[in-house]
């Protein structure tokens, strides 16, 4: 639909939706939150008579958002997951938090933990060569959007600490965003705005992971990264904060704290020193766990 923002789209949905008729339709997926609760509304006023309607939080919102956004948000929970008929959480943690911010709605949801899948099919999608002027560079890579939640502005601070001790080094950050400007001035104020490169969104990302020294997550707050999953499948030596449940239990990382420069800095450092080749078979027999064919088994599962 011709809308830049969801909650334009979402007052247009059920009309649409009565318009195209999709009475017919088996399972339908969702994992936006206020789209979740449209859709759940349009079940509950009949819209789908013997569809499924299968939600996914994308994120743990009641740490995300405050104020009236959250008053928002809260509303479209009220009146649409009642609908749905499998909530999937992507993490425990997440799962808590909405059961602890939710307790009464909580009680009538079908609610699950579903690990994110890796989809190892896009590999081979989104390889290839890394741009030429960055070929041969020694360098740190992270990736993501470049907004507040990713934590950016903290790598960038901790990058000119690093520095100072490994001069060789540079910093390539993947990604476009709203604060792509305050990054960049940022990088020019520290005097590394040679050393620290924005190239945009790319579609080769793997090659990145692979080339560089280390990848690095450096989020404030996540539902679950599947960034760290696209690393780990071609990077042995990974540093990401604990900004999501279940990153702790990942074998083979380095973690730190959320906004915390001295010890991302000290992951990091660690992480260039280690020898760290025994993570290789440690990262695919994780990665393995996650297929998406196990994903949607457990939605079939779950949701009957």
């Amino acid at each position: 639909m011709p809308y830049r923002r969801y909650i334009f789209g979402v007052f247009a949905l059920i009309p649409y939706l009565l318009i195209k008729n999709y009475e017919n339709i088996d399972f339908t997926f969702s994992s936006q939150t206020l789209i979740n609760g449209t859709l759940g509304l349009a079940k509950r006023i009949g819209l789908f008579k013997k569809g499924k309607i299968i939600v996914r939080e994308s994120n743990t919102i009641f740490k995300l958002l405050d104020g009236y956004k959250l008053k928002v948000y809260t509303f479209f929970y009220s009146v649409g997951y009642k609908g749905s008929d499998l909530v999937i959480c992507q993490t425990d943690y997440m799962k808590n938090e909405l059961e602890a911010s939710l307790p009464l709605l909580s009680e009538h949801l079908n609610l699950k933990t579903i690990a994110n899948p890796f989809n190892f099919g896009d590999i081979n999608k989104k390889s290839g060569e890394i741009l030429p002027k960055f070929r041969g560079l020694k360098f740190l890579v992270a990736a993501g959007r470049l907004a507040p939640a990713k934590g950016f502005d903290i790598l960038i601070d901790t990058f000119s600490e690093i520095r100072k001790n490994e001069p060789h080094l540079e910093l390539i950050i993947l990604g476009e965003g709203r604060d792509r400007i305050v990054l960049e001035n940022q990088a020019r104020r520290l005097g590394l705005d040679k050393y620290i490169h924005l190239p945009g969104y790319v579609q080769n990302i793997y090659a990145y992971f692979k080339h560089a020294e280390v990848c690095i997550l450096s989020s404030r707050i996540e539902g679950f990264p599947n960034v760290l999953l696209q690393m780990m499948s071609q990077n042995n030596a990974i540093v990401a904060t604990l900004s999501a449940g279940g990153i702790d239990e990942i074998p083979g990382i380095f973690t730190c704290p959320t906004e915390n420069m001295p010890k991302l800095k000290e992951g990091i450092e660690l992480a260039l020193k280690s020898s760290l080749e025994s993570n290789r078979v440690v990262f695919d027999t994780f990665l393995k766990t996650r297929t998406q064919t196990s994903f949607y088994q457990n939605i079939i599962e779950y949701s009957n």
